[in-house]
């Protein structure tokens, strides 16, 4: 958000001296701030650590070979998205509240106040998310569930079957809409490949078009988790014999790492779910409905 507060600041027309107030305000009040939000992300980072100490790395996850989705491992799933509601709903106001607030500053009132309210409004939404990865993290260690599953069953269910957007989030930017560089996971051709054709696209699309931006950078996020995953299964399928599963189901699965191999920019499962997914998610469409939040899209699938 540092480059937006900058053009906050100068559409605001706000002069050097009062920039300069400005900074010394936020030196002065922000040490302690600061302080504690570093500690709120070291608990962050690990409970974290621990869920790799248990899980393994997010790729390493295997989805069921068979294809399904077991009833207790979605009743773990939304037990979690439960549990982590509330924060949720805390951070989806806070983020409503500065986006009214920026559209205001953006069409009338201008004033220096009001864009040193954003600021801080929008520095202080920051422990909120800190709060909710530890509490979402700590809550899937207590229900036995890996980050990747979390993840895989989040991607599959939510962009695959209820055809959620990818771009979905506030109308600014947030941390979530710029993963250039964090997600460096693979060593093969195919990912090295999809990394400069990526920076050239960076390059070749506008700064100022948010939800573009978003989208590409959620559905990259996206391929390179979830890639692995199917990858794990299809492998798990040619190893274990006494794996019992259906022509159809395995024939989808090789089908679809190759459109997906042959369009990187596609999401996994993106024209449809073969039945044997579909039918894992259908007894709980409505309790995924509800749990799915638009806002915050953005924030779900950070790993870092």
């Amino acid at each position: 958000m540092s480059s937006t507060s900058s053009k906050w600041l100068m559409g605001c027309g706000i002069g050097c001296g009062v920039v300069i107030l400005l900074i010394v305000i936020v030196v002065g009040v922000g040490y302690f701030f600061i302080r504690d939000t570093v500690k709120d992300f070291q608990e962050t980072e690990a409970s974290m650590d621990k869920m790799e100490e248990a899980y393994g790395d997010i790729r390493d996850f295997c989805p069921d070979p068979q294809g399904r989705i077991a009833p207790d491992r979605m009743e773990v799933f939304l037990s979690v998205r439960d549990s982590t509601a509330w924060l949720r709903d805390e951070m989806e106001r806070s983020l409503k509240t500065i986006s009214d607030d920026i559209h205001e500053v953006t069409d009338d009132n201008q004033s220096f106040w009001r864009v040193l309210g954003i600021i801080r409004r929008g520095v202080g939404a920051i422990p909120q998310v800190a709060e909710y990865y530890k509490t979402r993290n700590y809550a899937l260690l207590d229900k036995d569930m890996a980050l990747g599953e979390y993840y895989y069953i989040y991607t599959v269910a939510y962009y695959a079957w209820l055809k959620k957007m990818p771009e979905d989030g506030p109308d600014f930017r947030l941390m979530g809409d710029d993963e250039r560089g964090r997600y460096r996971w693979y060593e093969d051709e195919e990912f090295e490949d999809e990394e400069e054709a990526e920076e050239e696209d960076t390059r070749d699309r506008r700064e100022d078009d948010v939800r573009e931006e978003r989208r590409y950078q959620i559905i990259r996020t996206v391929r390179r988790m979830v890639i692995p995953m199917m990858r794990n299964q299809l492998a798990k399928l040619e190893e274990d014999r006494s794996i019992r599963y259906s022509r159809s189901w395995r024939r989808a699965l090789e089908n679809e790492l190759e459109a997906l191999r042959e369009d990187r920019l596609r999401l996994p499962w993106e024209d449809g779910l073969p039945e044997v997914i579909a039918s894992s998610f259908r007894p709980y469409r409505d309790r995924l409905e509800a749990s799915y939040n638009q806002m915050l899209n953005p924030l779900e699938l950070m790993s870092e």
